[in-house]
């Protein structure tokens, strides 16, 4: 038994031994406001002491947490105009910077400020007082001196009171060790340690992420089309309003770089109670194809990063009865586990992560994370029972607002909208309010709820005039048919109304039928399927050895291998999926005992997996079939093109050779 469990109404408070994830990036400001100016006159009296000439940077070492950290000091001239005060000394106001890097097995052996710094980061110390001035530099091209105009500093935090602004940047250290390895740090330079011992409740966090290392085979899963990193965007993203950020680049491998960005105002929407606006991002490190598969260069990253840029409030150091680094660490801790769980990972760690110098997948801790039932399939239904409530109900008006919101590409007022249907602006406003659930009105603007419900909707306009137009076609073919007293069966008919090829000559089924509809959805791709199967039974008596191939309005294929799944339910589908997973992985746990000789790839076999014998598809897929069997996928493409088992034809793809 691992913890405790508490669900209510599809929440589980859980507190039990979860992975432990590894803290990433870090960058945050340390406000030393009890003693004043003190600790930058500090850092001034070593420059001044300190022969940079002939000893070079000042540098040193100090001990902290078990570890050896090497540490160096430099600084730089800044456009800040000294204070005009008796109690401020001096005539400059450098900014000073100490570089630590810890001594551990990624260290590469290099002077602090030098150094990659893979566990390490830098500290910039700032001098603040009230009313701060800069000076502009004098070219209107910015690479002049620094004796322009004087103007206010902006953007930074006027306490009143003259402080040192300690900015800590820093990677793979937990959150929690930074205001030591600062005081520890500063102590190299002979700065007191109770400089550090208390901070001003203004410190702040402004960058923050944690991460796990996935297998490259489990992390499909995560980054795929319908994975939640992309479900997210879809499904939560107002179709025009607020901050929108969606990006998958697949160009070198799948899920090379997924990322999804959910703001303030949605989070909670993902997770209840949730307040930080975070980015979702999976993605692999430079050239990971340089590393074996057995290195951890070679398998991607699963991050969860704080975004203040679409997080309106400030997450403070600790601060209480405001968001501090307490309640940051456990939303992305929270947003990262849930992600996982939704994917079908193992939120205990195991074999479907790959250990790095930092990330260890048998490493748990016990902890207390709200595990919730995945919100996506839930918000995805709710929009589109809107939409099939709408679907049937829509007057001309509403359909009318709903065709320019589709095909509008920029911000369109109710006004605008009016002007470009014809109907007067209180009809529209009318309709909006019909279309609640699809329209949302705010700031004066029309936009649809979501990517999804666009899309959706999109899908059934299609759908609805392709069909339209191959009924038009067919009931006048059937009027001349019956004009002419020609019989035609079900299947003629069928055929006809979804212009169907049919291919008989394959060795895997009796018949597959390709019919050229496309089709809107899941759903409707199962209606069609229980049309062929009563279509192929009143010919043939039964509809054994049909199959079906149809396509989806989103671009997916829908393969029918027996058409009674025309009436399979969502558990059949969940079923299915389960069952070609574990066969996948079981395929894979079978290759990865053997190396895989290029020569020896059964490319067919594993084509049909993702498409089939005679379909063409994009490099990126091809790709994919190609790693389901080997790993040396760049060798067996090169030796199945050599040898003419791959071939390709300008704006078609890739495809197999014939026969």
């Amino acid at each position: 038994m691992y913890g405790l469990l508490c669900r209510t109404g599809g929440v589980t408070v859980s507190a039990q031994k979860f992975l432990r994830f590894q803290c990433h990036e870090f960058d945050g400001h340390f406000h030393l406001v009890h003693d004043g100016l003190k600790p930058y006159y500090q850092l001034t009296n070593v420059r001044k002491n300190h022969d940079w000439s002939s000893d070079g940077k000042p540098s040193g070492t100090f001990e902290a947490g078990g570890e050896t950290w090497r540490v160096c000091l430099d600084y730089d001239d800044q456009p800040i105009v000294p204070w005009n005060d008796p109690q401020y000394r001096l005539e400059t106001a450098y900014l000073y910077r100490i570089y630590f890097v810890c001594e551990d097995s990624t260290y590469d052996g290099e002077r602090a400020d030098r150094s990659q710094r893979v566990k390490g980061g830098t500290i910039t110390f700032r001098p603040r007082w009230p009313d701060m001035k800069r000076r502009e530099k004098a070219d209107d091209d910015g690479d002049g001196e620094w004796n322009g105009p004087i103007t206010d500093v902006e953007g930074y935090m006027d306490l009143g009171v003259p402080y040192v602004d300690a900015q800590v940047q820093g990677s793979n250290i937990n959150f929690d060790r930074y205001p030591q390895l600062l005081a520890e740090a500063a102590a190299a330079f002979g700065m007191p340690r109770r400089y550090f011992h208390e901070f001003h409740c203004t410190s702040n966090v402004t960058d923050a992420a944690v991460y796990v290392r996935l297998v490259r085979s489990e992390s499909g899963p995560i980054y795929a089309a319908d994975g939640p990193i992309a479900r997210m965007h879809s499904l939560l993203e107002s179709d025009r309003s607020g901050y929108r950020k969606h990006v998958e680049d697949n160009r070198e491998r799948p899920g090379d770089y997924v990322t999804t960005v959910v703001d303030d105002g949605r989070a909670g929407k993902v997770i209840r109670g949730h307040e930080i606006g975070k980015e979702a991002k999976h993605y692999y490190m430079k050239d990971p194809d340089n590393y074996d598969p057995d290195e951890f260069g070679w398998h991607p990253k699963l991050e969860i990063g704080y975004q203040t840029s679409v997080t309106d409030r400030t997450v403070y150091w600790e601060r209480d009865g405001e968001l501090d680094r307490h309640d940051l660490r456990r939303e992305l801790e929270e947003l990262l586990v849930n992600v996982l769980d939704w994917g079908g990972i193992d939120v205990t760690g195991g074999e479907q992560y790959q250990k790095d110098a930092y990330f260890k997948p048998d490493d748990r801790e016990r902890r207390s994370l709200k595990l919730v039932d995945c919100p996506l399939p839930e918000i995805e239904s709710q929009q589109e029972q809107t939409i099939m409530r709408l679907w049937g109900d829509m007057n001309p008006s509403d359909r009318a607002v709903v065709d320019t919101l589709l095909t509008d590409g920029g911000e369109i007022s109710p006004q605008d909208a009016a002007d470009e249907t014809g109907f007067c602006y209180d009809t529209i406003l009318r309709a909006v309010d019909r279309l609640e659930g699809f329209v949302e009105h705010a700031y004066g603007e029309l936009a649809i709820e979501s990517d999804y419900a666009a899309q959706a909707m999109l899908k059934r306009v299609r759908s609805a005039e392709e069909q339209f137009r191959r009924s038009i076609g067919s009931a006048a073919m059937q009027v001349a048919d019956d004009s002419q007293g020609v019989e035609t069966d079900a299947l003629e008919r069928f055929v006809r109304n979804y212009d169907v090829g049919i291919d008989e000559r394959r060795d895997d089924c009796r018949a597959l039928l390709k019919p050229r509809y496309v089709a809107a959805d899941r759903e409707d791709a199962k209606n069609l399927a229980r049309e062929a199967y009563t279509a192929v039974c009143d010919r043939h008596g039964t509809a054994y050895g049909f199959h079906m191939r149809v396509e989806l309005a989103d671009g997916s294929i829908k393969r029918f291998r027996d058409l009674n799944q025309g009436w399979a339910g969502a558990d059949w589908d969940r079923e299915a999926h389960r069952r070609k997973r574990e066969r996948q992985l079981e395929e894979q746990a079978d290759l990865d005992d053997r190396d895989i000789d290029p020569e020896e790839i059964d490319l067919e076999e594993a084509w049909t997996e993702f498409a089939d014998r005679d379909e063409w598809v994009k490099y990126s897929t091809l790709k994919m079939i190609v790693s389901s069997v080997t790993d040396e996928v760049d060798q067996a493409l090169e030796s199945l093109q050599e040898r003419g088992e791959i071939v390709t034809e300008q704006g078609r793809g890739f495809g197999i050779a014939p026969r």
